[in-house]
């Protein structure tokens, strides 16, 4: 069987990307395609809803996720959520922005893990604001979370889905490099009953082990951390046999230049651990720019960033965004924060500075007038006057396609050229 890149929703991207919507410029999902057929795709959103009601939120949720950047419109609440459980890693991937000494100074030394009471109170004022999806990873890694509770009582990843499922949360999903499930963590992971869980698989053995491989495990000549993620993968897909109702669907997701040279192979081999859909990103310079600004002649300024019109972001430390570009958390976007306490402690250049942000609720930050101003300079092309953030997002780059390699990438070594 051979297959193709495609986009997520192809009829969906077809009908709004045309000239007929003066919201032409704001692109959507212009770095990600799918790499399986259409009966795996239909398969995994058809798993997602087990009633009615359900299928007509997801056609809805679709749809706006489509409409409201296309029209400038942000609608009531925002259609997705990112909450940050984990802003560490324990992978020291070469193309991450978090190896980079920026990223080192800027976020690291902040609050890393969001406190359990912090996290049920975003998935509360989500229920309450009819947010229908919730993504519980955006840079660390989610199968790290462990906090205790006021109480003291140890509270792990698999809980945190577990509440979402029971409150209400329609799209509960997350992704993780997966070294870290073991037999416990996948039967608490399919009983909260997530959407999907995604695992990050950057090409397969050695050039998976020279990504990927953890920190620690770097000068270990018999750990293969390629696998180890296999072996969770299958493990993963088996116990969910015994959860004949489940939801849960397995979801893998590459770089494209980690599996140029044999994406067929790539695709079969997921596809026989048990993985219900393959995903593929086109490959962004996120760690090449390290404080610099991104050259003008790299930026598409005939562009606008869906996002402030469909999400929110609310950091491992707190901090509410306006999206997952802001991985620095850039103050030129921060709306607020949502943490018990309002000072918020961070750290520039090895220098420890305190800065009092408001605290916001999801729906103030949602509302405001530093988002609703964010959304109307993208809509009027003028989003680099957004500095510092907008301006040096790579969201907002020239794009090539999926299946660009950019000149300084090692390819034999798997990372940016004199990194």
């Amino acid at each position: 069987m051979t297959i193709k890149f495609t986009k997520s929703d192809q009829k969906l991207h077809e009908k709004w990307n045309t000239e007929l919507h003066e919201g032409k410029h704001m692109s959507v999902g212009s770095t990600f395609f799918h790499l399986d057929t259409e009966e795996s795709k239909k398969k995994f959103q058809d798993n997602l809803c087990k009633t009615e009601e359900e299928r007509k939120i997801y056609k809805w949720y679709r749809e706006e996720w489509y409409r409201r950047p296309k029209e400038f419109d942000p609608g009531p609440q925002p259609l997705s959520l990112i909450c940050e459980l984990v802003s560490t890693c324990n992978l020291a991937c070469n193309m991450c922005y978090t190896i980079t000494e920026k990223f080192q100074t800027s976020v690291i030394g902040l609050q890393r893990m969001l406190p359990w009471e912090t996290v049920k109170d975003i998935i509360d004022q989500a229920v309450e604001m009819g947010i229908p999806s919730i993504l519980f990873s955006w840079r660390g890694e989610s199968t790290l979370y462990r906090v205790k509770t006021l109480e003291g009582e140890v509270k792990t990843f698999p809980d945190v889905l577990a509440y979402a499922r029971k409150a209400g949360i329609f799209e509960i999903t997350s992704l993780t490099h997966g070294q870290l499930i073991n037999e416990k963590m996948a039967h608490k992971i399919l009983e909260a009953d997530p959407s999907w869980i995604s695992f990050s698989i950057d090409g397969l053995d050695k050039d998976y082990n020279l990504i990927r491989t953890p920190r620690n495990k770097k000068n270990e000549p018999n750990y293969n951390a390629f696998a180890e993620v296999s072996k969770n993968i299958k493990l993963l897909s088996e116990i969910r046999k015994q959860y004949p109702n489940s939801r849960t669907m397995i979801r893998t997701n590459t770089i494209y230049p980690a599996i140029k040279d044999y994406v067929q192979k790539y695709y079969e081999f997921m596809k026989s651990t048990g993985v219900d859909l393959v995903t593929v990103n086109e490959l962004m310079e996120w760690s090449r720019r390290d404080g610099e600004d991104i050259p003008l002649e790299g930026l598409d300024l005939d562009w606008g960033c869906q996002y402030p019109f469909q999400r929110l972001v609310v950091s491992a430390s707190g901090v509410v965004l306006p999206c997952n570009g802001a991985v620095h958390q850039e103050d030129g976007l921060v709306l607020g924060i949502i943490n018990s306490n309002p000072k918020h402690k961070k750290l520039k250049s090895g220098i420890e500075e305190k800065e009092n942000y408001k605290r916001v609720s999801l729906k103030e930050a949602w509302n405001s007038e530093k988002l609703n101003n964010i959304r109307k300079l993208h809509k009027e092309k003028k989003r680099i006057e957004i500095n510092p953030g907008c301006r040096n997002c790579n969201h907002g780059i020239i794009k090539r396609g999926v299946d660009y390699v950019p000149e300084d990438w090692d390819d034999n070594k798997k990372q940016w050229k004199q990194v």
